[in-house]
């Protein structure tokens, strides 16, 4: 499904973090599940398979702990989006790509056996140690196995990001992002050049160059080799629309001194050194741009066929921005901040990667409304302040703006004390987590459960307002 995706090096953000982020542009009555599975033995013959496909994938002897932000049709067993595992590996899958008609000619995508989103993190996460053995692992999924739908995909751990993309069927890239710099993506594949010699930096198939060669995607010999013009090279009048602008808008957001046409994809840069370091919150507005101050703006306008699709959609399942502080200890140096539904009606909540379980509201819902779940009480806040954007969307977000920013100084004061207190205790430490915690989550649903409240007031004297019939 259509998402965005920001990533950002170390020495590109203000507090030293790295950070890889993204909405899932999908369902808006999906209430997402917070879970948190345990370290597993595996039985001999075991295999991973897929909800959604027939995909299966054999099963190492153990399988570590992790965190997935999960589907509500699986009851979170399966289909995560995002997390971090006991190894402090995090990963984002997946923003949908395309590679071009030609290259799936040759070497098309496998739908029924491949490996798709819905089952990347789960048979990802749980086996690797590092964002490279991230990288190689779908690698060998997608030679082996095949890609089922083409899609990008970014592993972090404490020294690096790396961003990967099917290029066809069974042919894939992935390049490690520079520290000092920035990506962003929009439903489309952006890597371009490429050097197989300097696996530092660059990673593929090991046919990716020759492959393209042989069938006529890329002439023989000529370097430096180019991913995106061999495997993906297709402007349509729907990148326009869908994709180039929130690519643009993005660059010039982290880079003001670019001028960028939307029209003409091929003069994106792929990596940029923001000229301003990146922050949590400007990574979040990013996530929430919708073209604000502009006639593309389809919520201020009130025109839901504005010219260029916003980035913060009404149906963005959930929203992440994996953070991540090497020189903390893992448990609360690792966070996840997680938005439910539309990011700009919505709050990230911090999810430490050291908390065991979470409030039972984060762990229920279904795509049927109810009064319990997280998702859905969030999702109500969004849509009341939908039916008048222009009048509840200030509202909205001045209550979660203030509550963003206590979050933010409540982590950071989490951090510091429970470092402390693992040099004395880890237990101890580990049960002072576990309560800030439960208190951050249940504090974001309580406030969310006021505001829609007093959006809902508001609503019934303006409908009141619209048709008084008064009389005598």
């Amino acid at each position: 499904m259509p998402c965005t995706t920001i990533l950002a090096g170390p020495k590109a953000t203000e507090d030293g973090a790295l950070y890889i982020s993204r909405n899932e542009d999908c369902s808006p009555d999906d209430a997402k599940r917070l879970v948190y599975h345990p370290a597993m033995k595996n039985a001999e013959g075991a295999v991973f398979r897929s909800f959604r496909n027939d995909f299966t994938w054999p099963l190492p002897p153990e399988s570590l702990a992790y965190l997935s932000v999960s589907d509500s049709a699986t009851d979170g067993a399966s289909e995560g989006e995002a997390g971090f595992n006991e190894a402090g590996v995090g990963i984002t899958a997946t923003e949908t790509i395309f590679a071009s008609a030609a290259s799936l000619a040759i070497d098309p995508y496998l739908p029924k056996t491949g490996v798709i989103e819905d089952s990347l993190e789960d048979s990802v996460l749980p086996f690797i140690h590092s964002a490279r053995e991230g990288v190689l692992l779908l690698g060998k999924q997608v030679e082996t196995a095949g890609a089922g739908e083409g899609c990008g995909v970014a592993f972090v751990d404490s020294k690096e990001i790396w961003w990967f993309e099917t290029c066809s069927g069974h042919r894939w890239a992935a390049v490690r992002l520079p520290d000092d710099a920035c990506y962003v993506t929009a439903n489309h594949a952006r890597l371009q050049e490429f050097d197989p010699e300097d696996t530092e930096n660059c990673l593929g198939s090991p046919d990716l160059i020759s492959f393209a060669e042989e069938n006529g995607l890329w002439k023989t010999g000529v370097r430096p080799f180019n991913v995106r013009k061999a495997y993906v090279d297709e402007n349509t009048a729907r990148d326009t629309y869908y994709n180039f602008a929130r690519n643009r808008v993005l660059l010039e957001k982290y880079c003001p001194s670019l001028r960028l046409k939307p029209e003409e994809d091929l003069t994106f840069p792929v990596f940029v050194k923001p000229e301003s370091k990146l922050t949590l919150t400007s990574i979040a507005s990013g996530l929430r741009n919708r073209y604000e101050g502009t006639d593309s703006d389809p919520y201020q306008t009130d025109n839901p066929h504005t010219a260029w699709r916003p980035i913060s959609v009404f149906r963005c399942s959930q929203s992440h921005i994996l953070q991540l502080k090497p020189w903390l200890p893992l448990a609360v140096g690792a966070v996840t901040w997680v938005s439910w539904g539309m990011p700009s009606l919505g709050v990230f909540v911090p999810v430490f990667q050291g908390a065991k379980w979470f409030p039972k509201a984060y762990g229920i819902g279904t795509h049927d409304a109810d009064s319990v779940s997280a998702g859905w009480a969030f999702r109500k806040v969004q849509t009341l302040a939908m039916t008048d954007y222009r009048a509840f969307e200030p509202i909205v977000r001045r209550v979660w703006d203030a509550w963003e920013r206590e979050a933010e100084e409540r982590v950071n004061r989490i951090q510091i004390r429970y470092a402390a207190l693992v040099e004395k205790s880890a237990e101890e430490a580990d049960r002072f987590l576990q309560l800030e915690s439960d208190r951050i989550l249940e504090d974001a649903l309580t406030r969310a459960r006021a505001l829609e409240n007093e959006l809902m007031t508001l609503l019934t004297r303006k409908i009141s307002a619209k048709f008084p019939f008064n009389g005598a």
